[in-house]
């Protein structure tokens, strides 16, 4: 790690002097006064204005390099790979934009794109952008009536799949056509799979096109009016408490991330008393390989990690799913040197027993779920030269919005880090709606000209979070003396013992901190007397053996009376987890529940 970035407590400027340099006239960081909405807002005066503007010179740029690992489409063997370089790419996403405008697609339709982590999902969601439409992401995992849900919220003109949603899809065409969804394609072959795909679901031929369509996409013909105020990607949330909601924002808000992103690494230069001259030091001069094993339908793959891996021209690893042995095997064929996505991932790989112990890592980076406050520091003794990271942010913040990186997170590793500099933040009082002093925790609400724009076709569910330009998050945290954010809980999960609040967060915490856990979420099971106790589900790390009682004994001396939880359910497997990697909560919920009404119901042995 370069000498400029402390190893240790060594910061020489507060988090406010540091970004009054980055963001000084003339400096690349350089901020604006923008009026959106009629509102004031502080923009960075560099961000791009569109993606095909932003993202056609770097293909260009980096034409010859290896820009993704990516499993090939079924029926190939499951180890099967490709890997294409940016340039090979680039004239797949061509011919494909060629292909939508043969099939009718112009500037602003919305085209939506469902499936894997594969190259045929870059090279859809990539021709899109180029012909100026906007991609609907699909969440791969959904159910059918959330599948079909999202696609008439949005009507998009067509539905680009892979094969495992072109399988999905099949049977609900006429459904779908009837909510005004354009016809399925399958960006791969589905000669293999049964008549009733074969009958519903065509593919994408864009070898076949004519060669002016070609140079229209190429020269951007019909995409005139593309500008930043277009309506960019559309996301959809997690869908924890109830269907999907489709987040809608412009392509100038989403590209807020090719700068934003960079801001940690900054203020860390910064903290330590360097300058803004003493990053080219730290830009590497060879390509980087990261591993994405989070879904690019999410804001943190898409955003977070493709975009930046296309401005830096870095490469991606992807998997056909999940697996821990799988990633340490990717992670070693391919010389990964990133990892990261959700706190999840980061942990599983450094609990494998399967990943040499030679091997290191420059940069471990997660957001969009909160980790164990022992993360930071496990992770630092196992790697102890990579840089690690945490950001925060939701789909509507369009990715980061606080962001924290090196050793104020390690000294800090309950924080989320400062909010950018382009953003605010507002810690409210959840009854009254007033602002909170300093160090008082309460509701989190983000104002920045990344907020979306709206839930498109979903007026009310956009009044109920958008007040005056300020986002409602549901999360809650406090601001503490230097600036730094630090979450406690969702607001729906803080758990009430007595009128007593107890943040699930303060429980895993002090749960994680025994070796043998692997992941812990807390929940509330109901009591007759104080209305709530805490519940906690587990899972063990590999190898490690461990009961209930064990557990319970174990974090006794670490937690306070009204947090110790009554009940430890041990699982077999992973705890319930969205496509996202969060923790789903009522998942959770039900079967501590369960348990914890059964154990209460079972006799007791007399005395």
């Amino acid at each position: 790690m370069p000498a400029v970035i402390p190893t240790k407590s060594a910061a020489k400027r507060t988090v406010a002097e540091c970004d009054a340099i980055m963001t000084a006239p003339g400096s690349p960081f350089e901020m604006i006064d923008k009026v959106i909405d009629g509102r004031p807002y502080k923009a960075w005066k560099h961000n791009p204005d569109n993606f095909r503007q932003f993202l056609t010179p770097l293909f260009q740029e980096w034409k010859d390099r290896v820009f993704v690992s990516s499993p090939l489409p079924e029926p190939a063997e499951y180890d099967d790979r490709e890997h294409v370089t940016y340039g090979q790419l680039w004239d797949r996403a061509v011919q494909c934009g060629a292909w939508l405008r043969s099939k009718g697609v112009v500037y602003g339709d919305r085209v939506a794109v469902g499936g894997g982590n594969t190259t045929g999902w870059i090279v859809t969601w990539l021709a899109i952008l180029l012909i100026g439409g906007s991609p609907v992401l699909l969440n791969a995992t959904l159910t059918d009536d959330a599948q079909i849900h999202c696609l008439a919220v949005c009507t998009p003109k067509l539905v680009l799949v892979d094969v495992k949603m072109a399988q999905q899809l099949a049977g609900l065409t006429t459904e779908l056509k009837a909510k005004n969804v354009g016809p399925v394609y399958c960006w791969s072959s589905v000669a293999h799979l049964d008549q009733l795909v074969r009958d519903n679901v065509g593919e994408i031929d864009a070898d076949k096109v004519s060669p002016q369509l070609v140079q229209d996409v190429i020269t951007g013909r019909g995409v005139e009016k593309l500008n930043g105020d277009s309506d960019g990607i559309i996301f959809f949330t997690s869908g924890t408490t109830g269907y999907p909601k489709a987040v809608l924002s412009t392509q100038w808000t989403q590209l807020h991330v090719v700068i934003s992103g960079i801001v940690p690494l900054v203020r860390a230069v910064l903290r330590a008393g360097g300058s803004l001259a003493d990053l080219a030091a730290l830009m590497p001069t060879e390509q980087s390989t990261s591993l994405l094993s989070i879904p690019l339908f999410h804001a943190t793959g898409c955003l977070s990690i493709l975009v930046a891996a296309i401005k830096s021209g870095n490469k991606l690893v992807f998997q056909r799913r999940w697996s821990v042995a799988d990633a340490v095997k990717l992670i070693t064929q391919e010389n990964v040197q990133s990892i990261g996505g959700v706190p999840a991932i980061a942990t599983a790989i450094l609990q494998s027993p399967l990943l040499p112990k030679d091997h290191q890592f420059t940069s471990v980076g997660y957001g969009g779920a909160p980790p164990a406050k022992r993360l930071a520091g496990d992770l630092k003794k196992r790697f102890p030269n990579a840089m690690l990271g945490h950001g925060w942010g939701m789909t509507e913040t369009n990715a980061p919005h606080c962001s924290v990186l090196g050793q104020d997170y390690v000294e800090r590793p309950t924080s989320i880090g400062p909010v950018l500099p382009i953003c605010k933040i507002k810690i409210v009082d959840p009854e009254t709606r007033k602002e909170l002093p300093q160090g008082e925790a309460g509701i989190i609400l983000a104002y920045g000209p990344n907020i979306m724009k709206e839930y498109l076709n979903n007026p009310k569910a956009t009044a109920e979070v958008l007040v005056e330009g300020w986002m409602d998050t549901g999360d809650v945290g406090m601001i503490d003396p230097d600036g730094f954010v630090h979450l406690s809980d969702r607001h729906k999960d803080i758990i009430i013992r007595g009128g007593e609040n107890i943040a699930s967060l303060e429980v895993e915490n002090a749960v994680a901190q025994d070796d043998r856990i692997a992941e812990v979420a807390a929940v509330s099971v109901p009591d007759d007397i104080l209305g709530e106790l805490v519940g906690v589900a587990v899972s063990l790390a590999p190898g490690a053996q461990a009961t209930e009682a064990s557990i319970i004994e174990k974090v006794t001396p670490h937690i306070r009376y009204p947090a110790r939880p009554v009940i430890v359910l041990i699982l077999d497997e992973p705890l319930p987890r969205n496509a996202n990697g969060k923790i789903v909560k009522a998942d959770v919920r039900k079967l501590v529940r369960a348990a914890y009404a059964e154990k209460k119901a079972a006799p007791r042995a007399k005395l």
